[in-house]
């Protein structure tokens, strides 16, 4: 009997059919004592849920519970079977498999299939988390490219996930690909930015004040903008980024982390937004400045938390711009300010082995 059916209904019916030791048929002797008043029956109680009922009700619990677990797969989204996930962290955030690791379960990605990019391997520190400190842009898009050299010859297609310093490596490497400088990987599909820090203008210029102290964050020194002479013939990577390798780029950010992110719009660059349910930037800047650093930071790093930016990434790995996320805006900022950097030959000189 279903949870919920009236005790006073169980006990009737085992009077009425059992308790009284009556054949069907058979009329009570009552021993010449007055008949009983007949008493009117009470009303019905609810009817049992009929067994359809029963299993939809199962259904949608059993569904319920897969998506606050697994919300890819509750939407018949996962990754594909073939796939490897190359993950690059952040600043200060030390082994990739902790980061990541509530992304990865979101995504229903088995774990075998992930693979971590380390910036011990750019610096020889034996700290992980010192190493992500202190690891140069430069540096780390070296040896992130002969890491997917050995990737490379699973033969399986990969997609790039890169947060924070993880996704302006990820940038810049690509960037060098669509450059010609070296690479690309012929097996990468496609990568993925998550709150990246690649601003131009002045607030490129702050997300790199932190390569001067290991514990502020950074963005390994990376500049999106290179010019020749002054202004002219600049040059921005970020437009139509991966459009020359063959690699879809998405961006995801959180508008409301402000300084970790970026809010110009380059040319031919997908970049989705994902909010959160707290204050922005110069919100919480007015109402709690104190609060300031701990708010930036907790929205800086609810990208990786939040089930719609996981579900947006394995819908992308299976049909490129099918992400269920809103677009960003027209920026609502002043106009960044090139920054400047002489390019006295080619952008970039060869470097470190080709990935294909």
């Amino acid at each position: 009997m279903p949870h919920g059916a009236p005790m006073p209904l169980l006990l009737i019916s085992s009077l009425w059919f059992g308790g009284l030791g009556l054949a069907a048929g058979d009329e009570p002797v009552l021993d010449g004592r007055p008949e009983a008043t007949p008493v009117a029956p009470a009303e019905p109680g609810p009817a049992p849920a009929a067994p359809a009922a029963l299993a939809v009700a199962a259904a949608v619990a059993a569904a319920v519970a897969l998506a606050r677990r697994d919300p890819g797969a509750a939407l018949g989204l996962e990754p594909p079977h073939d796939a490897v996930v190359v993950f690059v962290p952040g600043h200060g955030q030390g082994e990739a498999s902790a980061a990541f690791g509530n992304l990865i379960d979101m995504m229903g990605l088995d774990p075998d299939d992930a693979r971590y990019f380390d910036y011990r391997w750019v610096t020889g520190q034996a700290d992980p988390v010192e190493a992500s400190e202190h690891a140069g842009i430069d540096d780390s898009v070296r040896g992130l490219n002969a890491y997917l050299g050995a990737v490379s010859g699973e033969g399986r297609p990969v997609w790039l996930v890169g947060f924070s310093k993880g996704g302006a490596t990820v940038a810049d490497l690509i960037g060098a690909w669509d450059d010609g400088a070296f690479g690309p990987a012929g097996v990468v599909e496609g990568a993925f930015l998550l709150d990246p820090p690649i601003a131009a203008g002045a607030q490129g210029w702050l997300q790199s004040l932190g390569r001067a102290y290991g514990p502020i964050p950074d963005d390994g020194g990376y500049d999106p903008v290179q010019c020749g002479f002054l202004w002219w013939g600049c040059h921005d990577e970020r437009a139509h980024l991966g459009e020359a390798s063959g690699i879809d780029v998405v961006v995801v950010r959180n508008p409301k982390a402000g300084i970790t992110s970026f809010g110009d719009h380059p040319d031919g660059l997908r970049v989705l937004n994902a909010p959160d349910g707290g204050p922005g930037f110069w919100e919480q800047a007015w109402r709690d400045p104190l609060g300031l650093p701990g708010r930036v930071a907790a929205a800086h790093d609810g990208v990786l938390d939040d089930p719609a930016v996981a579900q947006c990434l394995v819908a992308e790995m299976w049909d490129p711009g099918s992400c269920g996320l809103d677009p960003a805006g027209p920026p609502n900022g002043p106009k960044a300010y090139l920054k400047s950097r002489p390019r006295p030959g080619p952008r970039r000189a060869p470097i470190g082995p080709l990935v294909r």
